[in-house]
């Protein structure tokens, strides 16, 4: 499985929370600082609350795959042909739930995709920087 190599453009300080996690080597998602309730994408004001704030906060690394599917063909501008094919899965994190963060699907090798499948969170270097992977539980490579 390859590695798709396109930065992200971190353009909207919304962002920055979750990008300086994924350096961190953490999983952070947005959650209102006085509820505590989970709220992703970061928006940037809160439905019915223009006044809450939202923070960043870790979250289990642990989780399941909500869904998934597999990228054969590269639809990013230049020559991606090397980083072909991957698998996006949109990750689930146990004291998450209904928070569905996209990631790749890493260290998978010889392993069928499924939805529900046992994922752990493992930041991978994408170029000169990290993106979301997520690994099978049991099979992930330290």
């Amino acid at each position: 499985m390859g590695i798709p190599i396109y930065p992200p453009k971190i353009e909207d300080p919304l962002f920055q929370g979750y990008y300086d996690g994924l350096e961190a080597g953490e999983l952070r998602i947005t959650a209102d600082a006085g509820t505590g309730e989970w709220i992703w994408y970061p928006p940037e004001v809160i439905p019915g609350k223009p006044d809450a704030v939202l923070e960043w906060r870790p979250v289990s690394p642990e989780g399941s795959a909500y869904t998934f599917t597999t990228v054969i063909r590269s639809l990013l501008p230049g020559d991606h042909k090397a980083e072909v094919p991957f698998t996006v899965v949109m990750f689930e994190p146990d004291d998450a739930p209904g928070v569905r963060v996209p990631g790749l699907l890493v260290g998978a090798e010889g392993v069928e995709p499924r939805c529900g499948m046992r994922l752990r969170f493992q930041p991978v270097q994408a170029g000169d920087h990290k993106i979301a992977g997520f690994a099978p539980v049991g099979v992930m490579k330290e």
